[in-house]
């Protein structure tokens, strides 16, 4: 390895000179961090079949090509791969000195014994250092940090001199203490013993949100993170720094303008970005940074470009400014002098101008010094500093939907018109959700401007929607305000009363069936539709319980509340727990738009009414009597659309490996060499001439659903049609064709083509149907057809 490409990295102990291991160097190919990945692929050139067995047996897989190895590895270890994240993310942060494996750190403790630590991670720069202890759980649930905090706080000051004497007297390090957590929902009294211990939490939120700040930014992201992390905390070599500066007054706010250079505002810049929805900077506004401006705008101050337009910021403390002598500030709104430069981390917020500013961020060393016009007001509002952002970019590029959704619950908050109140609060509570590390949403919701999980299948719009539908937080009527179930005596105690037992319930659907919560779109509970049709079950089960048993719910504590609904959502739980994927996919698939809601909430409504015959409204009743008659038109279209399919990919498959090209017989290839069987070409030609519509199209339109068997079950076809048309039923084992179902559809398939008084659907039919819809269509997607 060239000494070019090699990074210092911290050796393997600190504290104990006699017991350092050799340093972990780093390059590309030893990046610790592999995220679990199961395969590495390699090009090879040909090698002789001879070879192989050789090669097999010391553990490579030989592709029958020849030409490329697939070495398996085996996964790590969740908690190892929560740890490779984070020592990635330091990495691409720009920490010269990372933690190899097995790190310690030996330390006196207070009775003057030598002991020693293990450190999951530690990072260290000229200023600052980080130990992190990284805690995680194979599947998302409760797991109690007390004991590691509790651990970790009690030797914090050992650890720190410890670090200091190794590195010598003159290194002052700013200490970070981090508890890094991935699926664990954090309890109240954990998170509380955290911030009492001065330990940062950085959950999958924090983690995913610096994770795709450094990918786009690389070591210049770092600013953003010491900003995150050592806010307010001196930054000693930009103590005193001073500019000339023009103080005065826009609208109601004191600003300064003046020039200064990227390498000090970077350092003490701020972007309140919507993808770190921290609750301290609402509201959020900024979009997340796009990495081709970034390029872009820094190649063209590489050719000499500059912008002659101010950055705009917010300075969070009050700036000392030195005004000149009298004589040269005789005017009455404006005044020169000198202005003292923010030296804090995170103490001057940007409003406008980020790409321009982090522009730089990539850019030679000798670029930094260069001039940029700044203008910057003084402990503004952040709720003003969004409504300034909304009006700098409402007359140019859009602002998503997500934003100003966002911004509302903070700028209409506490407003005295019902409907901005409704907004509001439902906002807020959207937000507080999907920041809450003890919520099942959190780490739910798709967060702009960062590539979104499998699982972040929710958008805060759509909860928002939902909320205010509902009604659960209160609604507005006749231009008066009328309080609702989850309601409380004020706003913000409305926000945590509706969190507190949204928490609980949806725990509850959580824990009904974990895996199909955590599947998001494919489980199709934790769906933007899903989430809101239990809103509308909520509110339609607290209005029957209040109609049939009188009394304020909105009194009742939250878990009381919870006891009391109880009996009558136990259907909708046990429904989750127990349903085949066939049900699930029945009642909870491909529900859009606001029918689709509703849908949703009805299919729900009516798994309780099944038990209560008297819950439900009059709405609900009608459209459950109509639904009964919409089962069987349902049912004959699904047969009709699924014979349809059949053909269709039978067809599609044959014409893709046989080709479309005429034989000698004057046929196409694919209906030549695809189906073996005279009869059946014989008796769809048939079925043509009888048929005067001549619309109908090919030979192949003639195939019946027992044809398509013979088909896919021929010798030279099953491969072709093997994963998707497989399917056993219920108790069948041990079958090299599982294809009996195409026998029992053939059967159903005669119910919408011979109607009759006499022939329907049974239970069983229908619960069949749903069966083969769910198997058939879902094979069909995984492959892509």
């Amino acid at each position: 390895m060239k000494k070019k490409q090699k990074q210092q990295v911290a050796k393997s102990a600190i504290g104990n000179e006699n017991s350092l291991l050799a340093p972990l160097l780093v390059d590309s190919a030893a990046l610790k961090a592999s995220f679990g990945r199961k395969k590495e692929i390699h090009e090879f050139q040909t090698i002789d079949i001879e070879m192989r067995p050789i090669f097999e047996e010391e553990g490579w897989e030989i592709h029958k090509e020849g030409v490329r190895r697939v070495r398996i590895k085996k996964v790590k270890e969740l908690h190892a791969q929560l740890e490779d994240q984070v020592w990635s993310l330091f990495r691409r942060l720009g920490y010269p000195e990372l933690s190899g494996d097995d790190f310690q750190i030996h330390y006196l403790d207070s009775a003057g014994v030598a002991r020693r630590k293990s450190i999951d991670i530690f990072a260290k720069d000229d200023e600052t250092v980080i130990v992190a202890m990284c805690r995680s759980r194979e599947s998302r649930g409760k797991k109690t940090l007390q004991k590691d905090l509790i651990d970790l706080e009690s030797i914090q000051k050992p650890l720190a001199n410890s670090i200091k004497k190794h590195y010598g007297a003159s290194f002052r390090p700013k200490i970070i203490w981090m508890c890094v957590t991935q699926n664990i929902i954090w309890s109240e009294q954990d998170i509380e013993r955290a911030n009492s211990a001065n330990i940062r939490v950085v959950t999958e939120n924090e983690l995913q949100y610096f994770d795709a700040f450094a990918k786009h930014m690389g070591p210049a992201g770092r600013f953003q993170f010491l900003a995150e992390f050592l806010e307010g905390q001196d930054i000693p070599e930009l103590t005193d720094v001073k500019v000339p500066a023009t103080k005065g007054m826009l609208g109601n706010h004191v600003f300064y303008s003046f020039v200064t250079t990227p390498r000090h505002l970077l350092k003490v810049a701020f972007v309140n970005h919507q993808a770190l929805n921290h609750p301290t900077g609402r509201p959020t506004y900024q979009r997340m940074i796009s990495p081709a401006r970034i390029k872009e705008i820094g190649e063209f101050i590489r050719k000499g470009g500059y912008f002659p337009t101010n950055l705009l910021v917010n300075f969070t403390e009050k700036s000392r400014f030195d005004l000149l002598p009298n004589r040269e500030n005789s005017h009455a709104a404006i005044k020169f002098g000198w202005l003292h430069l923010p030296h804090k981390y995170k103490s001057a917020w940007v409003i406008d101008g980020q790409h321009r500013l982090y522009g730089y961020s990539h850019l030679e060393d000798r670029f930094l010094d260069q001039s940029i016009a700044v203008i910057a007001f003084e402990k503004m509002a952040t709720t003003l500093e969004a409504e300034l952002f909304v009006t700098i970019n409402q007359k140019q590029k859009s602002v998503q939907k997500s934003v100003i959704v966002s911004l509302q619950s903070d700028l209409k908050w506490g407003s005295s018109d019902p409907k901005e109140r409704a907004s509001a609060l439902a906002s807020r509570l959207a937000k507080t959700l999907a920041s809450d590390p003890t919520s099942p949403f959190f780490q739910r919701f798709s967060i702009q401007g960062v590539t979104a999980k499998e699982n972040q299948s929710l958008t805060i719009p759509e909860l928002v929607n939902g909320l205010n539908r509902s009604n659960l937080l209160g609604r507005a009527y006749q231009k008066n305000w009328l309080s609702g179930v989850l309601s409380s005596s004020t706003d913000d105690k409305t926000v945590d009363r509706a969190r507190r037992f949204l928490n609980i319930y949806f725990s509850k659907v959580r824990v009904a069936n974990p895996e199909r919560w955590d599947a998001a779109k494919q489980g199709y509970v934790a769906t933007n539709p899903g989430v809101r049709a239990h809103l509308l079950l909520l509110s339609e089960v607290f209005r029957h319980i209040e109609e049939k048993q009188p009394q304020e719910l909105s009194l009742l504590e939250v878990d009381e509340l919870m006891q009391t609904i109880e009996k009558f959502v136990s259907p909708v739980f046990a429904f989750l727990k127990d349903a085949t994927n066939a049900d699930l996919y029945d009642r909870f698939a491909r529900k859009f738009g606001e029918g689709g809601v509703r849908e949703y909430a009805d299919n729900l409504n009516e798994l309780i009414h099944k038990q209560f015959s008297n819950f439900g409204s009059e709405e609900f009743l009608e459209r459950l009597e109509r639904k009964s008659a919409d089962r069987v038109r349902i049912a004959n279209q699904d047969v009709i659309d699924l014979s349809k399919v059949l053909t269709d990919h039978t067809i599609n498959i044959l014409k893709k490996h046989y080709g479309t090209a005429e034989t000698s017989s004057g046929d196409k290839a694919y209906w030549e060499l695809g189906i073996e069987s005279p009869k059946i070409k014989e008796e769809a030609y048939s079925r043509q001439l009888q048929d005067k519509d001549k619309a109908k199209g090919g030979k192949e339109n003639y195939l019946q659903i027992l044809d398509l068997k013979a088909i896919v079950k021929q010798r030279s076809n099953w491969p072709l049609f093997e994963s998707t048309f497989n399917i056993p039923l219920q108790g069948e084992k041990g079958k090299t064709y599982y294809l009996d179902w195409m026998d029992k559809f053939n059967e159903l398939r005669r119910i919408p083509a011979h109607p009759s008084s006499t022939r329907g659907y049974s239970k069983d039919d229908l619960e069949f149907l749903q069966f083969l819809k769910s198997e058939f269509y879902s094979r069909l997607e995984r492959e892509g057809k």
